[in-house]
């Protein structure tokens, strides 16, 4: 929607649940006890489902919306002292590169999850389900690759 178009009431009561938004919207969401994910839990998730291919800072920006990828995997290497593998790739234009930040084991992907989770019962959002772990976990090999 143009913002030129949009009336001071279209404005007031829009935000990104929904263009036409209304007050109530919102106490029905609280009495649900539904929050919204934050971002950092959207990036997370990310990153712990690509699997072994791994996950690269423009890949986070296009699936994600949020920019500096690289900041929510040093949190990640950070929170859980878990290492990310590295792998500089070249730029398909040739010109520079960058890192394709990948998981390395299951046993580390499973300290993502976990970690995942924890911040979403901090936070009072849904985290990830029993089945949403077992399929992420199940992208990653029993042992620690090079």
């Amino acid at each position: 929607m143009d913002i030129k178009k949009a009336t001071l009431s279209q404005m007031a009561h829009s935000d990104i649940r929904g263009i036409n938004s209304t007050p109530a919207d919102h106490i029905k969401q609280s009495a649900n006890h539904t929050k919204r994910t934050p971002k950092k839990h959207r990036a997370f998730t990310y990153i712990a489902s690509s699997g072994i291919n791994g996950v690269t800072e423009n890949e986070i920006l296009f699936q994600c919306r949020l920019s500096s990828g690289r900041n929510y995997v040093n949190e990640i290497e950070r929170e859980t002292g878990i290492n990310f593998e590295r792998l500089d790739e070249k730029n398909p234009d040739g010109i520079g590169s960058h890192y394709r930040y990948r998981l390395t084991c299951r046993k580390d992907a499973a300290q993502v999850l976990r970690l995942i989770n924890y911040k979403a019962k901090e936070g009072n959002y849904p985290g990830l389900s029993q089945v949403q772990v077992n399929d992420i976990l199940s992208l990653y090999s029993d042992n620690a690759t090079s």
